[in-house]
């Protein structure tokens, strides 16, 4: 493939991925007003069903991710994404005019059925550019997400408290469709003649081999668990807000400001985690990650004021918003290279997991307490900082992710 080719279709796939998760983020985090909306009325049954809802999609994404993989690899990934694409603009229709929260579940859970965006964009992105520019492409694809998650709630919070939640699902419709249009016209895949002329075939290494690595096993767990306290707060956050005085006209339009300093500081300390790694230990940049998130998690418990919730917000995304990415570096270090491929497909998915069950989890735990989450999040942090300090970890995990430089000869 040509360099105009391959460049033209990671900035084509960029602004794809960027638009579809902006829409999602223009309703999920205000899902528990809606089913409130939709006759559940009290708070913790409402955030019990808010965290179900959420979850539901990626947990079935994840489950059917190689279904749709090997479908991808015999028609083309373009014809898969165009596919989910044209699912998700007539489910989202439908969900605006749902009248039950059963109705909601259901579009939902088919959503995940139709597979994830996500992990076919980065495929997508990588697909036929050289191999010393993958990281790039990845990179690429993470930014699009991650400035996605910034702009999202605080957008369709003003939306949600403008034209309410209903019409915001048409809104997000609206934005799968130019997401489409910007991948037929902007994204050329080569045919599977065109393919295997190009890539000569390569030995693999058995696809469960890369389990028996050392620590890669634990770090599946780490990975699980970090993601899993970065999705929990959705399901409680405006339901709690509305605790604390928020007014009810502005609630989703709080909480879209507080998710998205939260995601603006974890995104700044992804890049300063992730540039720090190549001089320090990642382990131990990790473990005290975790440890500041920790600290910053358990006040929020406790938080008397909405201002003091979106300072504390802001701060654990400063602390520990580049945890993800220390794990996937940690892993990268640890992965033969021949199976970095199988590695990284068995770190993404117990990341999307922990991700997937986290807001059924919190959704369940507000039915105890509202803020239950928080002091969970903060004691699953504490233990696994403590925990990474104790493990006995390869010494590949302990030094920078690039070379050092040979000592200088002895005079």
């Amino acid at each position: 493939m040509k360099a105009a080719d391959w460049e033209r279709n990671q900035r084509a796939v960029a602004a794809m991925v960027f638009v579809v998760f902006t829409g999602f983020a223009f309703v999920l985090p205000f899902l528990p007003l809606f089913v409130k909306e939709l006759g559940v009325e009290d708070d913790q049954s409402a955030a019990a069903w808010a965290g179900v809802l959420i979850g539901i999609a990626p947990l079935l994404a994840g489950l059917l991710a190689p279904v749709w993989g090997r479908l991808a690899d015999h028609y083309g990934h373009k014809a898969m994404a165009v596919r989910a694409l044209i699912s998700y603009v007539v489910l989202l229709a439908l969900s605006s005019a749902v009248t039950s929260v059963h109705q909601l579940f259901a579009l939902r859970a088919a959503i995940g059925l139709m597979g994830g965006i996500g992990p076919l964009g980065m495929a997508m992105a990588t697909a036929g550019a050289p191999r010393e520019h993958t990281g790039k492409a990845v990179g690429l694809i993470q930014a699009a997400q991650i400035l996605s998650a910034a702009v999202g709630p605080l957008a369709g919070g003003l939306l949600a408290d403008t034209i309410g939640v209903r019409r915001t699902f048409l809104v997000t419709s609206a934005l799968c469709v130019v997401a489409l249009v910007m991948l037929l016209r902007g994204y050329h895949e080569p045919s599977r003649e065109e393919r295997a002329a190009e890539e000569a075939p390569v030995p693999r290494a058995p696809f469960f081999q890369v389990l028996g690595v050392p620590f890669v096993a634990p770090l599946l767990v780490i990975l699980f668990l970090v993601n899993f306290v970065g999705r929990s707060f959705t399901p409680v956050l405006p339901l709690h807000l509305g605790t604390l005085g928020v007014d009810p006209g502005r609630l989703a339009g709080a909480t879209g400001l507080m998710i998205a300093l939260y995601s603006v500081a974890a995104a700044a300390s992804a890049a300063l985690l992730g540039r720090a790694s190549r001089q320090q230990s990642p382990i131990g940049l990790l473990s005290a990650s975790l440890l500041a998130g920790s600290a910053c998690l358990a006040p929020m418990g406790i938080a008397p004021s909405y201002g003091s919730m979106l300072l504390l917000a802001t701060l654990a995304g400063l602390a520990s918003g580049g945890a993800l990415t220390l794990c996937y570096t940690i892993g990268g270090l640890l992965a033969p290279h021949e199976q970095r491929g199988s590695a990284f497909g068995f770190f993404s998915a117990a990341a999307l997991f922990g991700g997937a069950i986290a807001p059924a989890v919190a959704g369940l735990l507000a039915q105890l307490d509202l803020t239950a989450i928080f002091w969970v999040d903060a004691a699953l942090f504490l233990a696994l900082s403590a925990v990474l300090r104790l493990a006995r970890v390869p010494e590949a995990a302990r030094i920078s992710s690039t070379p050092r430089p040979p000592a200088a000869p002895a005079s």
